[in-house]
């Protein structure tokens, strides 16, 4: 029987541009563009797991406020074994510092337009930026 990971991702848009990061392959990571956020951990509720991963990646956040999911994304391919993971978007508000501090999963958060994001995303996410995204383009 197939497994899965859940994954929730927030989705910052801010002046019709999207926050994305950049992933640190030095620690396993893979070399790619993704939003923050991560795995649910044991028993933490949705609204818990957003709240610990962007206080993990984005140190320096202000404040945010978590609002309607707005896509969810099965990874293509299984990420180990017979496991695959299922991403949950939701829409961030988010208070960030001119200069973003980054943890060590990251090595640059960047904002895009629409455009740009479209060509940083992973070919499965593109679809789903769309979706993420089409209120501001």
């Amino acid at each position: 029987m197939k497994k899965f990971y859940v994954g929730i991702k927030g989705v910052i848009i801010s002046n019709k541009q999207v926050l994305l990061l950049h992933t640190n392959a030095e620690n396993g990571r893979g070399n790619r563009w993704e939003f923050p956020g991560g795995r649910i951990d044991g028993e933490e509720t949705i609204e818990q797991a957003l709240d610990r991963e962007l206080h993990e990646e984005l140190p320096n956040i202000e404040s945010f406020q978590m609002h309607e999911m707005l896509h969810a994304h099965r990874l293509p391919e299984d990420i180990e074994g017979n496991v695959s993971l299922m991403l949950l978007f939701f829409r961030v508000t988010a208070v960030l510092p001119s200069e973003i501090v980054l943890s060590d999963e990251h090595i640059e958060a960047h904002w895009f337009n629409y455009e740009e994001a479209l060509e940083k995303v992973e070919d499965g996410l593109k679809s789903s930026l769309h979706m993420l995204m089409g209120e501001v383009v």
